[in-house]
């Protein structure tokens, strides 16, 4: 499933803290580096694993390393939650790390891959105001951290992935905006479905995994 909470300007410190990065519950200990998403990451040069003063920047609607101001959204971002069902995630804490885990990660990886490639197509938008008029432009992609957990604050083993997209995004212009997002809300129930049928098939694919009846996208 696919949950989005919209990081609140009042709880920054929440997901920003250790100092230069992001909250110990996102870069614990045991738990992988997060990864960049997004044509608009790729725009601002950011690939590969997360630095904390580069997450820190875009959260605050800044060009990492030259610290150039791009947006001056109120909302630093929007918290993607994207959720493997129970199931998947006692295969992933009882498999075998070498060969069952390895590949339930490398399921989960492309399943949320493929939602947010959707939602980059269908959801990224911005809105300035052009001869008194409110217009909506589209996005080239978003600037986005993803980061892979294995077990829910209660200790037990939930296999999710934390996206966490900064609000903003670059027009065909060359501007850049924050993000509209409404949008992201619109589409939310289709990268949902998309992300657990693209998981579903991908755990039959490397796994032979059965499963039973799929109702209403689960």
């Amino acid at each position: 499933m696919l949950n989005i909470g919209k990081l609140a300007a009042g709880k920054a410190a929440y997901y920003l803290a250790l100092a230069s990065g992001v909250d110990d519950y996102y870069t614990g200990p045991g738990e992988p580096a997060g990864r960049w998403f997004g044509h608009g990451a790729e725009a601002l040069g950011l690939e590969g694993t997360v630095a904390p003063d580069d997450l820190t920047a875009v959260l605050g609607g800044r060009a990492p390393g030259v610290g150039e101001r791009l947006t001056r959204a109120r909302v630093p971002g929007f918290d993607l939650t994207f959720r493997a069902p129970k199931s998947v995630s006692v295969l992933y804490a009882l498999g075998d790390a070498r060969t069952v885990t390895r590949e339930v990660v490398a399921a989960q990886e492309a399943a949320v891959d493929a939602a947010v490639a959707h939602l980059e197509r269908a959801a990224c938008a911005t809105r300035r105001r052009v001869d008194g008029e409110i217009t909506a432009f589209e996005g080239d992609g978003f600037v986005a951290a993803g980061f892979r957990h294995q077990t829910s604050r209660a200790g037990d083993p939930t296999l999710h992935t934390h996206v966490l997209v900064a609000n903003m995004t670059r027009t065909a212009d060359g501007r850049w905006g924050s993000l509209d997002g409404r949008q992201l809300y619109v589409h939310a129930k289709t990268a949902g479905y998309l992300y657990q049928a693209q998981l579903r098939a991908e755990l039959t694919r490397r796994l032979g995994v059965r499963r039973g009846p799929v109702v209403n996208g689960c």
